[in-house]
């Protein structure tokens, strides 16, 4: 994961924004010279955070660049971190060496500072902080997986020179008091969100193929961004936009996209994107529900997708049943649809409304209502949500039940369940994955015209997936 997503995770899931808190009520005269305990980790995770929700993901290495011993993180949302008392107005330059794909960084406050490798080399490599610590008398010094295993070692904590604080620097993040979800608008969306198990598509079509253009796993991670249809927002979330003309993923395909499209290989070239006749594979899940045999030759069991969003335009032209309507969550199939979450605004509409389909295996769509109606004649919903108003879904799989809900302000709004008995998916032929973004529903007006939504969060979660 070549992404700041595990040191966001630091800040917001793991306890440890409490915990530099409190540790930033030290008295400033109480401290010298600051001082990181064990920074070379001989003495184990003596003075470390070990943050691991998989229990597999950190360990106590014999690779060291010096000494004996190292940090070593192996997995997803993995990281060590611990609170080092400061005084406060200075400027300081943390250090460490690091072989792997990591991220070494401080959180002041609630800003975090960090440097991130730039390679994938087999060698040890000294990343460097330069920070100021405003008016914290504790920071939360911490280093993160990125994508590869990554060991860390020899931890050091200096006041810079002036050298050091002229080149002084920080990665802007809107904090959680101020209304933002630690998000950066300086960074690129892979660098703010996990995408190493998501590919993109856009409308665009650089090389004049007639076909969608797509972006690897590898390129999110890497920092793509298009400053037409996916990019960093002035808030640090994930704008995608899709316009109603454009390119499609396929001759088959009626509607513009840019959307997300899970991938559970997480760049492993070696796993094909699908298999032809519909098996699964480790880059696919299934529901439990479908065959022993098809439960071990996907990438995972079962699945949950929660994001957090605001929409911020729909279509204003075109035909009447177009007209509005989006596309922002999805499991697809080999050939259909599970579940389909829309949104849809009509004009002259204050708010809009929320609505789910289940398409039966080879067979119907069953619409469900969530908020409001989908009808084209629908009146003004008046529990409907406005544009640019945020809200959460979570769509969740298990077995034969398929349900999701629409929360906003911490409160289920709407919420339904699918039973998926007599669906069809619970067969040795069939695959799933998730898919997040704008998927234009419009082909009718004016080519310019487009869909536009802000993710703040996005999460897949799998049984047997890290």
């Amino acid at each position: 994961m070549n992404s700041l997503y595990p040191l966001l995770r630091l800040v917001s899931f793991s306890g440890l924004f409490a915990l530099s808190i409190c540790a930033g009520n030290i008295a400033a005269e109480d401290v010298g010279v600051p001082v990181i305990v064990n920074p070379g980790f001989e003495s184990g995770w003596a003075g470390w955070v070990d943050g691991d929700s998989t229990g597999t993901g950190t360990a106590i290495s014999d690779n060291a660049n010096s000494g004996s011993k190292s940090a070593k993180l192996s997995e997803k949302a993995s990281y060590v971190a611990q609170v080092v008392q400061v005084v406060s107005g200075t400027t300081y330059r943390l250090t460490a060496f690091v072989r792997g794909g990591g991220n070494l960084g401080v959180k002041v406050g609630s800003d975090i500072f960090f440097e991130q490798q730039d390679r994938k080399s087999s060698d040890w490599r000294q990343l460097t902080v330069n920070f100021n610590s405003a008016d914290n008398t504790a920071i939360t010094v911490f280093g993160g997986f990125a994508g590869k295993e990554v060991r860390f070692d020899d931890f050091a904590l200096l006041v810079a020179s002036n050298d050091d604080q002229a080149a002084d620097s920080s990665v802007r993040f809107l904090s959680s008091r101020s209304g933002g979800y630690g998000l950066s608008p300086d960074l690129t969306p892979g660098q703010n969100f996990d995408l190493a198990d998501w590919y993109l598509n856009t409308p665009g079509d650089v090389d004049g193929d007639s076909r969608s253009d797509r972006f690897s796993e590898s390129d999110l991670a890497k920092g793509f961004n298009d400053p037409r249809y996916f990019y960093t927002g002035s808030d640090g979330g994930l704008v995608m936009r899709s316009t109603i003309g454009g390119a499609k993923t396929s001759k088959n395909t009626r509607f513009t996209r840019t959307e997300l499209r899970e991938m559970l290989r997480r760049g492993n070239g070696s796993i094909t994107t699908r298999l032809d006749d519909g098996s699964p594979n480790k880059n696919n899940w299934v529901f439990s529900s479908a065959p022993p045999r098809s439960q071990l030759a996907a990438g995972a069991v079962d699945g949950t997708l929660e994001a957090t969003l605001a929409v911020n335009h729909v279509t204003i032209t075109g035909e009447a049943g177009q007209v509005g309507r989006v596309v922002i969550g999805q499991i697809h199939a080999h050939k259909d649809e599970p579940i389909r979450l829309y949104y849809r605004r009509l004009p002259g509409h204050a708010r809009g409304s929320v609505y789910a389909a289940h398409e039966v295996s080879r067979g119907d769509d069953i619409y469900v209502d969530l908020i409001g109606s989908r009808s084209s004649a629908a009146t003004d919903p008046v529990d409907g949500i406005a544009l640019n108003e945020k809200f959460s879904y979570v769509i969740e799989a298990q077995g034969h039940q398929l349900s999701v809900r629409i929360i906003q302000n911490q409160k289920v709004r709407a919420e339904y369940s699918f039973d998926l008995t007599n669906s069809g998916y619970d067969v040795a032929k069939d695959y799933m994955y998730f898919k997040a973004g704008v998927y234009n529903q419009n082909n009718s007006g004016d080519p310019q015209d487009y869909v536009q939504a802000t993710f703040y969060k996005l999460e897949n979660k799998h049984r047997g997936y890290q």
